[in-house]
This record gives C-alpha cells, structure tokens and sequence, in this order.
C-alpha cells in the first residue's frame, strides 16, 4: 500500500474514531486515559521530524548552491523563486480579500471574546522587527531556537562566500555536506514511515480534546477560510502550473500526496519539509540543485495559506467588532498580510501569532485573536496545506524552467519504491 494511501487512511480512521467517542459517550473516558497516550506518540512523531529539519536545510542548501559551479545561473533560479512567491501570496491574500467581503462571516455574529492560550512563539513587535529578525545576532541562538529565517540567512550568506575561496575548498565543502546529506535523508526515510501512525495519533489526539462543538458559532468564519484556501489550492496554483509548463497538476499532486497529507496532519511545513524534498526528488523527479534550494526557503518564506487567512481573519475580527474598515485600512490589511506571512514561522498556529502585528496596523484590541482560536487548528492544518502546495508547485515550474525535471517519474512511470 503506497504511504499516501496510508495517511489518507490513518486521517479518516482517526476522525471516524473520534466521532464515534462523541456518539456513544466515550468521549471523557478517551480524553482521560487514551488521549495522553496518543498525544505523547503524536509528539515523538513530530520531534522525530523535527529533529532533521535544520540538517536537512543546512546541507541541502550549502550543497545545492556551493555545488552550482555557475553563481549567475544561481541568481536566476533564485530570482524566479521570490518572483513566484510574491506572486502566489499576492494571489492567495485578493482570493481571501474578495470572499471575506462578500460572504462577510463576521455581520450580525454574536461572538464572545475568550482568552487566549499562552504562546511560545514570540512574535515581532514591528515590520522593523521582523525585517531585522533575517540576520541573526548569533547563529547557534538561531539554531537553538529552531529560528528558520536567520538560519536560512545565514546559510546562504555562507555558500555565497564559499566562492571566494579555492576549488579544492569549495569541493571539500560541498563532500562534507553530501556525506551528512546522505545519512539525514536515510534518517528521513525511517521516520517518515511512521508517518502514518503519527497522523492518526494527531487527529485522533485533536477530536478527542476538543471534539466538535468549537465549530458551530464560527462555521460561517470556518467556510470563508475553507473556501478561500480550496479556491486557491485546485484553481488559483493549479491554473500558475499549467500556463508556465503544461505539466499536469494532477500528476503532480499524485506525487506530492504524502507531504500533501502529512502538513495536513502536522499543521507544520518545517516537520513536512523532510518528506516534501523525499517525495520531490523520488516521486516527481525533481532535481536535487532545484528542490534543495526552493522546497527550505519555501517553507520558511512562502506561506500563501497563512497570509490568506490572516486576511480573511482580520476583515472577519473587524465585522463582529463592528469596526468600519476604510479603503486604506484595507489596503492596509492586504499589504501586511503579505509581509507578516513572510515571517511566519512553518510551525502550528505561527499565524495566529503573527496576526498580532496586523491587529496592531489597524488599531484592532489584540484580545480579539481570542474568538478565533477554536477552529484555528482545524484551518492551520489546511492552511499548512497549502503552503506546501505552493512550495511544490513553484519548485516544478523552477525544475521546468531550468530543464531538471525526470518526466518518467513525474508521470509516474519510474516512482522510486522507498517513499511510495
């Protein structure tokens, strides 16, 4: 059985499950003695994930740029990456603009404001803030706080500099780095087959703590957020593949199915990214120099589900709270969610945290973040979804444009059997 199939399996197994606790009345004895069970596997699982994360971005960026014997045919993939990430977000940001205006979830609402769970994730006081977060003040505080844009920074600004030095350096680097890239990604192949066990753990964990009745005063919210992500995600990215290569985005989500439903499962694209570069390079026959460089900057810097729904999230506040949102103010919004999504850290409900900074732009009270926070894992995991659709779709028109991509794999005809 192919691991998506798997996942897709452990994903609906676990809400059935749950469903069935709720109707005959197992509810509170699930979330006493099975819930903490389950909620220490779901955890192993995403430390696991984790754990490989920043090795796995470290090397497979240092490879993949200092491994590029050209810098200028570097500087294009890397032009054409940011390009498509402004663009999508930018895209992703008007479909959540254009719906949340015209469903208008938040009129009439009768929501209480509720107080907010205490966050680990620090978030920027200001767009100078985050600007200056990109450079790290100190590059194993980084990596201890699993801080993904500084790494990333720093990361580059290295590889860069290997130019300036011998060929037999250079070359001595790039041997070092494959040889830890090789063992990380033989690590990645041994974890990722738990996924499935780890998926339904998560769900099953989730349904059980919260159950169902979350949904209910924000289910007009929940369906402007749900159908902005999927307009999005089988329109919107879709419709940028098929223009910019001919390629089949169904093809290519067949490939991608696993890291699709596994960022689903985790509401992580950093604990995805593992077996989103596994299932690139083996399932869609995209080239290590491509998905190396793309697939680690896109989970930190490309984030079109969050910077949709922090739209969608912020108009929605505005409307129970009876705010009017002039033209400015809403320009406002869409600029910022642009940027705030940027900074976004791949990690559950980093998001929600960052809305603060949108909150602030538009004079909204920052406990109002609290109305929203019943259903904001459910929209994470979708949302986290999409982010890596975008990443994905954006590595294969890069691989297209600069002629590493494997069609017979892509197509399917030649999949690698370890990550089916």
């Amino acid at each position: 059985m192919k691991l998506h199939t798997k996942i897709f399996i452990a994903l609906l197994s676990a809400i059935l499950l749950g469903a069935l606790f709720q109707i005959v009345g197992l509810h509170e004895w699930g979330l006493a003695y099975l819930a903490p069970l389950l909620g220490l596997f779901a955890q192993f699982f995403l430390r696991l994930l984790s754990m490989i994360v920043i090795p796995i971005v470290i090397c497979s960026l240092i490879c993949g740029i200092v491994g590029e014997s050209r810098l200028g045919s570097l500087g294009r993939l890397g032009l054409r990456t940011v390009l498509f990430y402004l663009l999508s977000t930018f895209l992703a940001v008007m479909t959540g603009f254009f719906l949340v205006n015209l469903i208008q979830p938040g009129v009439g609402a009768n929501i209480e404001f509720t107080e907010s769970p205490h966050q680990t994730i620090g978030a920027p006081d200001s767009m100078r803030d985050l600007i200056l977060r990109i450079v790290p003040k100190n590059i194993f505080d980084a990596l201890a706080s699993f801080d993904m844009i500084a790494i990333i920074f720093f990361t580059v600004f290295f590889a860069a500099f290997c130019f300036t030095v011998a060929q037999e350096s250079r070359e001595r680097i790039v041997g070092f780095f494959n040889a830890i890239l090789e063992v990380v990604m033989a690590m990645t192949l041994f974890i990722i087959s738990l996924a499935p066990y780890g998926v339904f753990c998560l769900v099953m964990n989730l349904i059980l703590e919260t159950g169902f009745s979350a949904f209910l005063p924000l289910a007009k919210y929940f369906v402007t957020v749900f159908a902005a992500l999927t307009i999005h995600f089988t329109l919107v990215l879709p419709f940028l593949l098929k223009i910019t290569t001919s390629l089949s985005p169904q093809k290519l989500a067949s490939a991608m199915a696993p890291a699709l439903l596994t960022a689903f499962s985790t509401a992580s694209s950093n604990a995805t990214l593992p077996l989103t570069m596994a299932c690139a390079e083996r399932r869609a026959g995209i080239g290590k120099r491509v998905n190396s460089f793309v697939l680690p900057l896109g989970a930190t810097v490309n984030m079109d589900g969050t910077a949709l729904y922090e739209c969608v999230a912020v108009i929605f506040v505005a409307q129970v709270l009876g705010y009017e949102l002039t033209l400015a103010k809403q320009l406002t919004i869409i600029f910022t969610s642009l940027l705030v999504s940027i900074g976004a850290a791949g990690i559950p409900h980093a998001g929600l945290v960052m809305m603060v900074i949108i909150f602030k732009a538009v004079g909204l009270p920052l406990e109002a973040t609290g109305m929203i926070w019943a259903v904001d894992r459910v929209l994470d995991m979708a949302r986290t979804m999409t982010n890596v659709w975008s990443d994905c779709i954006c590595m294969t028109i890069a691989a297209k444009f600069e002629n590493e991509i494997d069609l017979e794999i892509f197509n399917g005809k030649n999949v690698d059997v370890s990550i089916k």
